[in-house]
């Protein structure tokens, strides 16, 4: 993990349980999306991990991916995850242009939208896995989570971090400006955490790239939209600090 930025695992980790729209055709004993055990497991997995457990959290997890995959793994609908009715609204229209388009997924005659708990589940897993260092399986597992929720500001960020350990920062840029630009499906009362997430993370990829000037102006965004994002006004500093020694 990275020793120059605060450990973001705590707030990260209060963002992944809230409920999004869920698909009511289904008989609720048999959908785990209908649960309301699953999202339970994920805090014991949370909290889990927070104890410097990450392998107990692991297996939380993988017993909440497994339901979701044993029920919509070989749907004809394409399965979105979404935290808010902007996100869930996001994906119903995409796939709509994407129809009309001739487009869509191989095989899936419509979307449906779930909560997010599948979703979720990877992300907490993909995040335990860093704490393990198994850095790939770490990468592989978050891109799972995207594909359920391609335009989630929080997973994109994530992905993100694990490009800045891999040190490649094209995609790590790429990715979190990716999820500066979602950062508007968020939440309502996530939006200003998750974009503040992004860009400061941008910020920390455009040092490495040696463009302080930009990563300057991206801390100044931070601080600009919350005066009291200490992360960023001590990044700032040190960014102001690089610059001087110039």
């Amino acid at each position: 993990m990275d020793q120059r930025v605060t450990p973001r695992f705590r707030v990260l980790l209060g963002f992944v349980l809230l409920i999004g729209i869920v698909d009511n055709s289904r008989a609720a004993a048999a959908d785990p999306d209908k649960d309301p055990g699953l999202p339970k497991l994920l805090e014991e997995a949370r909290a889990l991990i927070d104890r410097k457990q990450p392998q107990a959290g692991i297996e939380k997890c993988e017993k909440v991916i497994a339901l979701f995959k044993a029920h919509y793994g070989n749907s004809k609908e394409k399965v979105y995850c979404a935290r808010s009715s902007a996100e869930t609204l996001g994906y119903l229209l995409q796939a709509a242009a994407e129809m009309d388009k001739g487009k869509f997924e191989k095989g899936k005659k419509n979307a449906i939208v779930l909560s997010s708990t599948w979703a979720s589940a990877y992300f907490l897993k993909g995040y335990a896995l860093q704490e393990l260092g198994r850095i790939a399986e770490a990468k592989s597992t978050l891109k799972l989570a995207l594909e359920l929720s391609p335009w989630s500001s929080l997973y994109l960020s994530e992905l993100g971090s694990v490009y800045k350990l891999e040190k490649n920062w094209r995609e790590a840029k790429k990715t979190f400006e990716t999820a500066e630009e979602h950062a508007g499906l968020s939440p309502d009362d996530l939006k200003a955490a998750e974009l503040g997430l992004a860009r400061r993370g941008l910020g920390y990829v455009l040092v490495e790239l040696g463009q302080l000037d930009e990563a300057e102006k991206k801390y100044e965004q931070c601080l600009k939209e919350n005066p009291n994002d200490t992360k960023a006004a001590a990044e700032l500093e040190y960014v102001r600090g690089l610059k001087a020694k110039r």
